[in-house]
């Protein structure tokens, strides 16, 4: 999503409707996700969404300290890469994080057999 941003920022609307873009598709996850997490949360609905919201907190001061870092390092051609690096290291924690137990033996609470 954020390879389109250098080639946005050359002229300056282009860049601040990039930005607005990019904000306004990344927000657009937080609310089915919390809508997901309220689903499976059985008898802490309150736990679940303080855990979730604490997560991209913390993801959003990690990444910004390592953010902060590679800039005052004068590094700043290497912020996308620690960018790709920190969302592929949340890819693996969602993986190792996701229950290894085959679903399909437990029937879902809307499978309702049909009455003949």
């Amino acid at each position: 999503m954020t390879d389109f941003i250098p080639f946005a920022a050359v002229w300056r609307p282009s860049a601040v409707a990039a930005v607005l873009v990019l904000g306004l598709l990344a927000t657009a996850t937080i609310a089915p996700l919390q809508g997901l997490i309220l689903r499976h949360a059985g008898d802490a609905p309150t736990l679940a969404v303080s855990a979730n919201v604490g997560a991209f907190n913390l993801g959003a001061a990690m990444g910004s300290a390592l953010g902060g870092v590679i800039v005052s390092a004068g590094a700043l051609r290497w912020t996308g890469l620690a960018g790709a690096v920190l969302s592929l290291a949340g890819l693996a924690l969602t993986y190792l994080a996701l229950p290894r137990t085959p679903s399909a033996t437990q029937p879902a609470e809307d499978d309702v057999p049909a009455a003949i």
